[in-house]
C-alpha cells in the first residue's frame, strides 16, 4: 500500500493570468495544468492518494479528466476554502496515509531528484520544502525608501511541502493566522523544525501569461 496522499488546494482563481478560467484549468495539449501536476506526482509519488480542494463548479470538469486519465479511483474531490488554510483543512479529514505532501496545482514541472531528496530527509525530519537560491538582488522597503539585504541569507519556497502526516495534523489544529501563507510556515509556528532540500528551477508556479508561455514550452519538449 502506498503511503503517501497529497494534497493539491485548487481553489485559487488566478486574476494575474487574466483569462476566462482560473489558472489551473487552463488547457495545455488537450489537458488543464492540474491535470499535468497529477500526473507527474503519480509517477514521482508511485500512484499515491490525491485529496483537490477545489470550487464545486470546477467539479464536474475536472472529474472528467480524472476519468480519461484514469486518476479518479485515487482522487478525491473536496471543497475548497476561503484561503489555502481552509482548503488543506477541508481535505485532512481525509488523509489515512503515514505522510502528506501539500502542492500547488499549477506546479507541473517537479523533478524525480527533488522528490527523491525530500523523501530521504523525511527518514529524520518532520517537515520538509523544497527550496533553491534566489537569483535577483533583494532590497527592503523602509520608511526613507529601501535598504540592502544579503541574498545569500534567503532562498524561495517551492512545493511539494511535505511532512508526517501527524505532524501537519496537529499544526492544523491551530486557528487561521492570515500572515502564515504555507503549510511549513504553519508547522513551524507550532514548534516543529522545518528542513530545506534542493528544488529544481523547472518547478515553476504557473502564475503569469509569460509563466503560461514557458509551461507550454517545457512540456512540449519533455
Amino acid at each position: 500500500m502506498n503511503e503517501w496522499t497529497l494534497i493539491v488546494p485548487s481553489g485559487g482563481t488566478g486574476t494575474r493570468m487574466g483569462a476566462d478560467r482560473p489558472k489551473q484549468y487552463l488547457e495545455i495539449e488537450q489537458k488543464p495544468i492540474i491535470i499535468h501536476t497529477l500526473l507527474a506526482l503519480d509517477v514521482l509519488f508511485h500512484q499515491p492518494r490525491f485529496i483537490v480542494s477545489m470550487e464545486t463548479s470546477w467539479m464536474e470538469y475536472l472529474q472528467h479528466h480524472l476519468n480519461l486519465e484514469n486518476l479518479a479511483a485515487r482522487c478525491n474531490l473536496v471543497q475548497g476554502g476561503i484561503e489555502r488554510y481552509h482548503s488543506v483543512k477541508n481535505a485532512l479529514p481525509l488523509v489515512a496515509t503515514r505522510w502528506v505532501g501539500v502542492h500547488d496545482a499549477v506546479r507541473p514541472f517537479v523533478s524525480a531528484a527533488t522528490v527523491l531528496r525530500i523523501k530521504d530527509a523525511l527518514a529524520h525530519a518532520e517537515a520538509v520544502i523544497p527550496t533553491v537560491p534566489l537569483r535577483d538582488s533583494l532590497r527592503k522597503l523602509t520608511p526613507n525608501g529601501s535598504a540592502f539585504v544579503p541574498r545569500s541569507a534567503f532562498v524561495a519556497v517551492q512545493t511539494p511541502q511535505c511532512f508526517h502526516t501527524k505532524t501537519l495534523l496537529e499544526a492544523y489544529q491551530k486557528p487561521f493566522d492570515p500572515n502564515i501563507t504555507d503549510d511549513a510556515s504553519l508547522v513551524e509556528s507550532a514548534g516543529i523544525p522545518v528542513q530545506t532540500v534542493l528544488g529544481n528551477d523547472e518547478n515553476l508556479k504557473i502564475t503569469t501569461p509569460l509563466d503560461f508561455v514557458l509551461a507550454q514550452q517545457l512540456l512540449a519538449n519533455r
